[in-house]
């Protein structure tokens, strides 16, 4: 087993722990040894058991008392998983599949990427490094989406569709196929997008 602990103790953080276990049920073996949580905010003490994992204290205090140990960035605002990122340099940096996820094996996906249970990667698929797919999210045959680009549940990415890098679609927002959404552009819950967006759009 590798050791790793994730970075957040929210949703995220919840969701990512919660994934990593049923990776290692899954597994003949198990892969992970989840060592705990590490969080900035204040209100995480240092040794506090949370939802049976403890809290590692800070970020620099937990890469500093595990540095072999293998991150994963649970964080969903994509500017703040980047900044981590940079941050956290000299780890491993895995990406977190959850056995559910149906993935063609065509499909490239990179480093601290977060596939959720029920989601659906197409042939030809591209996903970049710190990139979140949330529960049935669905990315098109062919789709290339960015780094740090976040997916809500539910989200769809159509064939073809070229997504810049921290761009974030909310849940069950949708594209038309063959389109390009710029970066850091932000498509919000239930909307169709149907013709390309300059960077930093908002829908």
């Amino acid at each position: 087993m590798r050791d790793l602990f994730v970075v957040g103790a929210g949703g995220f953080g919840r969701e990512a722990i919660w994934t990593i276990e049923r990776i290692n049920s899954d597994a003949k073996l198990p892969v992970w040894n989840i060592i705990g949580y590490a969080d900035d905010d204040p209100k995480w003490k240092k040794g506090d058991n949370y939802e049976g994992y403890p809290i590692l204290g800070s970020v620099e205090e937990a890469s500093r008392d595990y540095p072999g140990a293998s991150v994963f960035v649970a964080i969903g605002k994509n500017t703040k998983r980047a900044d981590m990122y940079k941050r956290l340099r000299g780890h491993d940096f895995p990406a977190i599949i959850d056995p559910k996820a149906q993935i063609s094996p065509t499909t490239d996906f990179r480093h601290g990427t977060f596939i959720g249970a029920g989601a659906v990667v197409q042939v030809g698929a591209e996903i970049g490094k710190f990139t979140i797919l949330g529960s049935n999210s669905v990315v098109g045959h062919d789709a290339v989406l960015g780094d740090f680009v976040n997916l809500g549940p539910g989200a769809v990415i159509a064939s073809g569709v070229k997504v810049g890098d921290a761009a974030s679609f909310f849940a069950n927002s949708a594209t038309m196929p063959w389109i390009k959404i710029g970066a850091g552009a932000s498509v919000s819950c239930g909307t169709g997008v149907k013709e390309d967006l300059p960077d930093g759009a908002s829908v």
